[in-house]
């Protein structure tokens, strides 16, 4: 599949590269002498590379990675890319087959034990963690230990979004940010239209007033119909299962880190509190939410990352039976920044590898690889099923995602849905906050005690 973050322009692979009088080299060898697919390919296809980096860069070496739940197609790319990285980048692939559920607490347990693989795919769950348990290296610490390629186009590309998403005590984590996956609003138009809705979310959008205030708006239009006088909606307003989304679209972060990089509960700010509210009223019949309602024709929104909503329209096909549109997640009147409800994930190097330079290889090599060879996937990639306004919508919103500390704090993740019932059957923020806030705080000081001072 082409890569996600489609926002950067990386580069072609370039055919050949001259150093000096030595002639044109890649592949370990002469290029031109040379045999095969990917011959002529030079490793991370960057023009005016040194010599020195070429030669670090076709020497990797092995290299050792997770492979989450390996099928057919995984299969197939893996054996595919390995031959490439071999050719090209002398270097041999390692894959560790884990499953999806818990791998992130695996990897903890496998550094601890020296059994961590090279690369790491970092994600929401393992930050801040990762970098402040000293889990994987910064890009300031990978040359610091002597290794090269660092101002290579693949990882300066992404260095802003790398910036604003994996930055800790002043040092960036991430190296190739491959992904970046806003959450969207899927919208059933059709529906809209029956319901007698006058104005459609993205007619707010492309004006510039698609906000809470118009959301609630059509929200309850939508939630207000009852044909049989049974007092019960007809229809639900809002199909979304993870409450984060709310409160995130409001920049309401329950945990913060401070001025010293300590963690704590940011309990006390309008942004977490306005947010609440909102979720709080968004589960009531006056919105009617309703998980799970909105592929049967009778839920006016589904939100979701853009790579689920991929998958939504993908499982239906062109045959969905509704006319659809996309628009951005409505961010609340607290979020003064425009920053993006989504995540990303990035892949960074361990730092209990004994092949870093190899590791950077790999991750510079996936990135050409997937650039110059790989397809666009119709189920992951919503730019596929968007037209080219719609392809610039989401390049905007990836470059204001913003990565939470939630999911990497302690065990706040898999213990917060009591919390959330908690804020569905709320009567005050206050007493809510009050009882909670302990809660939050020893998640807090569990990952502060990990941290390295």
């Amino acid at each position: 599949m082409k890569r996600i973050v489609s926002i950067f322009v990386l580069f072609a692979l370039m055919l050949v590269i001259c150093i000096g009088t030595a002639g044109c080299k890649g592949n370990n060898g002469d290029a031109q002498t040379d045999s095969g697919e990917y011959s002529n390919a030079v490793p991370g296809g960057a023009a005016d590379v040194s010599a020195d980096v070429l030669e670090a860069l076709s020497n990797s070496g092995e290299v050792s990675i997770y492979q989450i739940d390996l099928n057919e197609k995984t299969d197939a790319f893996n054996a595919k890319f390995a031959e490439y990285f071999n050719k090209v980048y002398g270097g041999t692939m390692n894959y560790i087959k884990i499953n999806w559920n818990g791998w992130e607490d695996k990897f903890i347990v496998d550094f601890s034990a020296g059994d961590a693989p090279d690369v790491l795919r970092l994600g929401q769950y393992l930050w801040p963690k990762a970098a402040s348990r000293g889990l994987v290296y910064s890009q300031a610490e990978l040359a610091e230990i002597g290794v090269v390629g660092l101002d290579h186009p693949v990882i300066t590309n992404s260095l802003e979004i790398a910036e604003n998403n994996y930055s800790y005590k002043g040092n960036v984590y991430a190296l190739d940010v491959y992904s970046v996956n806003p959450s969207v609003m899927l919208v059933n138009d059709t529906l809209l239209a029956k319901c007698g809705v006058d104005k459609t979310p993205y007619q707010y959008y492309v004006d510039g007033q698609w906000n809470w205030n118009s959301f609630t708006e059509v929200l309850h239009q939508v939630a207000s119909i009852d044909s049989d006088a049974d007092s019960m909606a007809d229809y639900s307003g809002y199909d979304g299962w993870d409450p984060n989304f709310v409160l995130d679209a409001n920049t309401g972060y329950l945990i913060k880190f401070d001025e010293n990089y300590k963690l704590f509960a940011n309990t006390d700010s309008l942004n977490v509190q306005h947010g609440l509210q909102m979720y709080h009223d968004i589960c009531k019949n006056n919105y009617k939410i309703d998980r799970g309602g909105f592929q049967e024709g009778k839920t006016a929104t589904l939100v979701e990352t853009s790579y689920n909503i991929a998958k939504s329209i993908y499982n239906k096909g062109d045959g969905l039976n509704f006319d659809w549109s996309v628009v951005p997640y409505p961010l609340g009147a607290d979020n003064v920044n425009g920053e993006q409800v989504g995540g990303c994930d990035a892949y960074s190097i361990i730092t209990s590898t004994e092949n870093p330079q190899g590791a950077l290889n790999f991750i510079i090599a996936m990135a050409a690889y997937n650039e110059e060879y790989a397809e666009a996937d119709p189920e992951t990639e919503l730019e596929y099923w968007l037209d080219d306004e719609g392809d610039q919508m989401l390049a905007d919103l990836r470059m204001m995602v913003r990565e939470k500390t939630w999911k990497g704090v302690a065990d706040a993740w898999d213990t917060q849905w009591e919390f959330w019932g908690a804020v569905e059957r709320m009567s005050s923020i206050q007493e809510l906050l009050t009882t909670y806030k302990p809660w939050i705080d020893s998640q807090c000081n569990i990952e502060n005690a990990y941290a390295i001072q």
